[in-house]
């Protein structure tokens, strides 16, 4: 990269965190962040996914590490951000990535359980809450003017019928994002958040024309023929906007939802994730 390029990114030698950075778009952020001269340490659940990344960023010529942590466990994130600051140094830049529907299945609301619910917020929302605390922690302690990059969803933008726990989830996310800026502007510390719509990867980065989801494979057939730009999204399509989020180009910018979807959600042809004849009703029409 050039002198130039650095300087107008401001990555160079900042250490960098990312969570969920095994697969998908957030390894795929990882490694941008490493191309734009961070220094990168890969957390997963997966620890063998993490240490994947992790040989990648290496082969760059950028300082990484390889962590396991459940991002669902106080103790787990707390290790995780010291861990990093230890090895790599203070902390500059947090890539929230960890979120998805989990176990839960596409179904009416009226089906839901409790654990169905609370499954989605906690992989999601709860994730992002206890991450954010710990991340602007040691930012504020090391004295860094630091940035925080959320991951949220466009279910959580618009309506999401049969993933409604998912959306929900979500569109928390981005509230957070927002409110927690304010907060921790005075800190210096800017928080924004990357918010994917449906993209054709698996949990390696790979395309993934099929999956184990029972209707999975129509809908992601319906939702490239519904998107305007007539694809679905690739990792490295959306890794960039978390870049763009860390770097001085987006210097003045926090409290933010950046859309990367194809244009779906200026549409009204974005299909359902699942089917939404509720098995509740069996019972009150008998």
């Amino acid at each position: 990269m050039s002198s130039q390029a650095e300087e107008l990114l401001g990555l160079t030698d900042a250490v960098a965190l990312v969570t969920g950075g095994g697969g998908g778009i957030p390894k795929a952020a990882a490694i941008a962040l490493a191309r734009a001269g961070a220094h990168v340490a890969v957390a997963d659940i997966a620890g063998e996914f993490a240490e994947q990344t992790r040989k990648e960023i290496d082969a760059l010529g950028r300082r990484s590490i390889a962590l396991q942590a459940d991002v669902r466990r106080p103790d787990d994130v707390r290790r995780m951000v010291e861990t990093t600051r230890a090895e790599l140094g203070p902390l500059a830049v947090a890539v929230n990535g960890v979120g998805s529907l989990g176990a839960a299945t596409p179904k009416s609301f009226l089906d839901f359980t409790l654990e169905e619910w609370n499954g989605p917020v906690e992989l999601n929302l709860t994730t992002a809450m206890l991450c954010m605390q710990a991340e602007a922690l040691a930012m504020i302690q090391d004295g860094v003017h630091g940035a925080i990059v959320n991951f949220a969803s466009t279910s959580g933008v618009t309506a999401a019928p049969s993933i409604a726990h998912y959306g929900a989830a979500n569109a928390g996310v981005i509230h957070l994002t927002s409110s927690i800026a304010l907060e921790l502007a005075q800190y210096g510390i800017r928080v924004n958040c990357v918010v994917p719509g449906t993209h054709a990867i698996d949990r390696t980065g790979r395309e993934t024309p099929t999956s184990s989801r029972p209707g999975q494979a129509e809908f992601m057939r319906r939702a490239a023929e519904a998107t305007p730009m007539g694809r679905l999204g690739t990792a490295e399509d959306t890794a960039g906007v978390a870049v763009f989020l860390a770097s001085s180009l987006s210097s003045y910018l926090t409290g933010h939802s950046v859309v990367s979807d194809g244009g779906i959600v200026h549409t009204t042809r974005r299909p359902p994730a699942g089917a939404l004849t509720p098995k509740a009703l069996d019972e009150v029409t008998q």
